[in-house]
């Protein structure tokens, strides 16, 4: 084997080289305190979300440094705007289409009129070079979140489906507490050696994070329950208990995590609801 292969096959293990990841900090009074966008290839690239409007002069140096000003298209893992704001702006820099599947689509086209983003579903592939990655449907901080799974490389771009050190927000009415949960599942199923979050590091040891994440999700419950049967009846009281040294905004978001844990604990009939109010249907 020559010095060339050796190289060749090094990149190719590890996948460094051929996946670059770019921080953009996030503008002042947001949730999260940044988003990484990816870009991947050698030549033709693709670009994985866009980041925030207050960043597309960042966004698009950098881009533009890394590809010589030559994208194939953009790919958006879901229509949030720290993941999509920049959308717009790449797509008539680079004259490129983005790519979203169809349950963002709706959304894409409320927030950017007139955007143009093509589908792409479960299964269907993006392929740049040697690199082909599966498009996965991961919903729950989405309806039609995607991950992109390189099996080969056991590689995930894993948008925010999983992060690090922060959990997935989940909020009423777009997130879905059990199709998130389900969502973990299934990206352990694959047993990625790598995922590239959306927010925070590459994660090394991703099934011990999504061990945590569900082990969160259930102490969650937990909580949610006691504070029921404390007497505190709404999401609102709920939400003042559990997360009461939060400012408010943030209880307010909380609020609405806590809501969709009380619907799915409706459906399983431990938890009633009358007039917005909600009691447990038996001891705990």
């Amino acid at each position: 084997m020559n010095f060339w292969e050796m190289i060749f096959l090094n990149v190719k293990s590890t996948g460094s080289q051929l996946i670059q990841t770019h921080r953009l900090e996030a503008p002042q009074g947001s949730f999260m305190e940044h988003v990484e966008v990816v870009l991947i290839g050698d030549g033709p690239f693709i670009l994985f979300d866009a980041g925030y409007r207050e960043c597309i002069p960042e966004m698009l140096s950098w881009v533009e440094a890394r590809t010589g000003g030559v994208l194939e298209k953009l790919v958006l893992t879901h229509h949030h705007f720290d993941h999509s704001g920049g959308a717009r702006a790449v797509c008539e820099r680079f004259n490129v289409p983005a790519y979203a599947h169809p349950l963002e689509m709706g959304f894409l086209e409320e927030e950017q009129p007139g955007l143009p983003v093509l589908p792409i579903r479960e299964g269907e592939f993006i392929e740049s070079g040697d690199m082909r990655l599966e498009a996965i449907l991961t919903p729950g901080h989405s309806p039609g979140h995607l991950s992109f799974w390189w099996e080969e490389e056991e590689i995930l771009l894993g948008g925010d489906n999983i992060l690090l050190p922060s959990t997935t927000a989940l909020v009423a009415p777009k997130g879905n507490l059990g199709d998130y949960l389900d969502s973990l599942e299934k990206v352990k199923k694959l047993a990625p050696r790598l995922i590239y979050p959306g927010h925070g590091p590459v994660l090394e040891d991703p099934i011990s994070r999504i061990d945590e994440l569900i082990e969160h999700r259930k102490m969650r419950g937990v909580q949610y329950l006691e504070a029921l049967d404390a007497g505190h009846d709404t999401p609102e009281k709920i939400a003042d208990l559990v997360y009461q040294d939060l400012p408010e905004r943030q209880k307010d978001l909380g609020a609405r995590v806590i809501s969709l844990y009380l619907e799915r604990f409706v459906e399983s009939g431990e938890v009633a609801c009358a007039d917005g109010r909600y009691s447990l249907t038996g001891p705990l």
